[in-house]
């Protein structure tokens, strides 16, 4: 029996491998979309980070002690040059004002009668009816009373300046804090802080050159590629950080001398017009500087751009439709777009879009031509793209079958190029969609269609 059984596995086995092969499936190269690199006159720019301060900062203080009496201002409001902002108790100070106006006066009643006394000596000296003493006793005592009349004068002078002190007015224009001190405190005189006041129009902006900018500014300098800043009032444009570029034009007006060996950088001081009040002390805020006259630069999209170990990089369409990666040495980004300084030419086909499925010396199949395009209207048109029409429906519920021998006799459609990638809509860049992108890469394309053999399976197979 036993030998009976493996007789009839050896007579089986040849005849389960006269069925037909599985041909090998031949992959479509993906399709992408390429743009020629656009070329246009830039001003190279270099960007800093920064922060606002006033311009001018007060810290008010009282001059003299005494009750707080009046507070003449709004909290947060703009106060100008001379406004009456605080006001302390004045009778004190008043009445020491009325004092030296009367010591003035008997200061001088003194030095009035000390000039009538040395006339009558003089005179009686002069008829040899007094001694010389008396003159010397009478001219010493005028001088006196002379001395008297200008102390007391200096202390009417100081009791008029403290009656002005009770009186604390603003020494610039600008915004003034909230009040520190109510009313009907008692204030110490130079110990007591008030209030303070921002100047804000203009306003300054502070930011850090690296010693790297710095040295490269300097070749700049040396060459003669950008004006000596000291001769000229180099042009700032400044942003925040919910605003996009560069609204805010200003000009530097500050360069400190030596780097600071801690950080590395130089500080330098920016002045921007502030007529809005927009601006207020401790925004970071972005500035950036222009290098020199307008250059021809190439310029490609954001996403246009890869990272790798080696650096940044494009993939571009070479002979052959083969995908090439070209390193780039990146510069500023300008309106939605990178500047490329070495590394690419103008007539380089950069893909834009489909750069997950591009690989080196891979093919390819090219889109038609694009245009690179701002981050403005990138997003424009990604809005306004029409979504992929709905599939129609039928009236049955259930899906009409079509028998298997059916199925062998009608072929099916080769896939066209616009399948790869889904719908798109003309003159925008199909949209970006990784997931997609990967199962499709991962399904077998073919360049022509076959019938479909999973409904029926081959002749020879499953028999024995």
């Amino acid at each position: 029996m036993p030998f009976r059984l493996l007789l009839g596995l050896l007579l089986v086995l040849p005849l389960c491998g006269c069925g037909k092969r599985n041909q090998p499936v031949q992959l479509t190269p993906p399709q992408v979309d390429w743009a020629y690199p656009l070329e246009k006159p830039i001003v190279e720019t270099i960007e800093f980070t920064g922060t606002t301060r006033a311009t001018a900062r007060v810290e008010l203080r009282a001059q003299v002690g005494g009750i707080l009496e009046k507070i003449a201002f709004e909290d947060g409001a703009t106060v100008k040059e001379g406004d009456l902002l605080f006001v302390i108790e004045q009778p004190p100070y008043q009445a020491k004002l009325q004092l030296a106006q009367a010591t003035v006066q008997k200061a001088e009643a003194a030095l009035k009668k000390a000039d009538l006394a040395i006339q009558r000596v003089r005179k009686l000296f002069s008829q040899n009816a007094a001694p010389e003493t008396d003159v010397e006793n009478a001219e010493a005592a005028r001088d006196t009373a002379l001395a008297d009349v200008s102390a007391a004068k200096a202390e009417l002078k100081n009791a008029e300046l403290q009656v002005g002190y009770t009186e604390i007015r603003a020494p610039i224009t600008g915004r003034i804090s909230r009040h520190l001190v109510d009313r009907g405190n008692l204030i110490q005189a130079q110990m007591t802080a008030l209030a303070t006041i921002e100047s804000i129009a203009p306003i300054h902006a502070f930011f850090y050159v690296s010693e790297r900018e710095l040295l490269r500014v300097m070749e700049l300098l040396r060459s003669k590629s950008i004006p000596d800043p000291s001769k000229i009032r180099p042009e700032l444009f400044l942003g925040l950080i919910n605003e996009k570029g560069f609204p805010r034009k200003g000009y530097l007006d500050y360069r400190e001398f030596g780097v600071d060996t801690g950080t590395g950088t130089v500080l330098r001081r920016g002045v921007f017009d502030n007529e809005d009040h927009a601006l207020i002390p401790g925004l970071f805020v972005r500035i950036q500087a222009p290098l020199g006259d307008p250059a021809p630069r190439l310029l490609v999209e954001e996403r246009a751009v890869g990272t790798n170990q080696q650096g940044e990089f494009v993939l571009v369409i070479g002979p052959e439709n083969k995908v090439e990666l070209r390193l780039v040495q990146l510069g500023p980004s300008y309106d939605g777009l990178r500047v490329v300084k070495s590394g690419l030419g103008a007539q380089d086909k950069v893909i834009i879009n489909g750069l997950q499925l591009a690989a080196p010396s891979r093919p390819v199949t090219p889109s038609d031509e694009k245009r690179m395009r701002t981050t403005a209207e990138l997003e424009s048109a990604s809005k306004g793209s029409p979504a992929a029409p709905a599939a129609a429906k039928t009236d049955d519920k259930t899906p009409t079958k079509v028998p298997a021998e059916e199925q062998s006799k009608t072929p099916a459609a080769p896939p066209s190029p616009d399948s790869l990638d889904g719908p798109k809509t003309e003159g925008a860049a199909a949209p970006m969609e990784p997931a997609a992108e990967g199962e499709r890469s991962n399904a077998p394309q073919t360049k022509e269609a076959t019938s479909p053999a999973t409904s029926t399976p081959p002749e020879g197979e499953g028999k024995t």
